[in-house]
């Protein structure tokens, strides 16, 4: 009797031993909104060194196929908050779904969606990143000067080495869908880079002026928003 409980506790630890322990579901919850412009999530669970693709797209869809609109790197992955700008063609879209899909593990994916008006951040997430922007590694730009109805000069970061990039401006409003080629570069390395574009003229009187920078090789498109003032 003492042999066949010894066995029965024995397979027991056996079945706890070999028990695989399931990873953590990543998540993604809805912090703030501004209508036609912007979505900044909130993560939580997400693994460590994976790169994301995130998606935008109509509702009902989850996601799939949807726009492209950012790549993340998740560092130490868990939980952070990040900022993305809500594309063109869904920005009159009332409720719009948004996809996180790893490139580096395909077993991590999250979706969510939310309505497209503008509501408070009411986050309180208290192991977040205070940052309201994307990770390092994101491919992005900052406009550094401005000449008005002339010329914006950006200093781009994280750029790919080797990819070329086509540079478009339209007027600020959501609504005109009507954009401007205005140049093209190589990224060479890569990184750090500072570039001065022409503000065209049929848009050199708009108050606001959107940029955009569409990579040739992979159609990954990171965006930015300037007044067009001197600065």
């Amino acid at each position: 009797m003492k042999k066949r409980i010894a066995l029965i506790i024995a397979v027991i630890l056996m079945a706890v031993a070999v028990t695989p322990v399931s990873a953590a579901i990543p998540t993604t919850s809805i912090v703030a909104v501004v209508e036609s412009e912007s979505v900044t999530i909130q993560t939580a669970n997400f693994p460590a060194d994976n790169t994301f693709h995130v998606y935008m797209g109509f509702n009902g869809t989850h996601g799939t196929s949807g726009y492209l609109v950012s790549k993340l790197t998740t560092g130490e992955g868990g939980s952070f908050k990040a900022k993305f700008l809500i594309p063109d063609e869904l920005s009159d879209e009332d409720i719009v779904a948004i996809r996180f899909e790893s490139v580096t593990d395909s077993k991590y994916y999250s979706y969510n969606w939310f309505y497209n008006e503008t509501g408070a951040d009411n986050s309180e997430c208290s192991n977040c990143s205070s940052s309201t922007v994307l990770p390092p590694g994101f491919p992005t730009f900052d406009i550094t000067s401005v000449v008005k109805g002339q010329s914006v000069t950006i200093r781009t970061r994280y750029l790919p080495a080797e990819t070329r990039y086509s540079v478009l401006l339209k007027k600020g409003d959501t609504s005109v869908l009507t954009w401007y080629e205005v140049a093209g570069f190589e990224t060479a390395e890569g990184g750090v880079m500072d570039a001065t574009f022409d503000i065209p003229a049929e848009i050199q009187y708009a108050e606001k002026i959107a940029i955009k920078l569409y990579s040739i090789n992979d159609g990954f498109v990171t965006y930015n928003l300037f007044t067009n003032m001197n600065q």
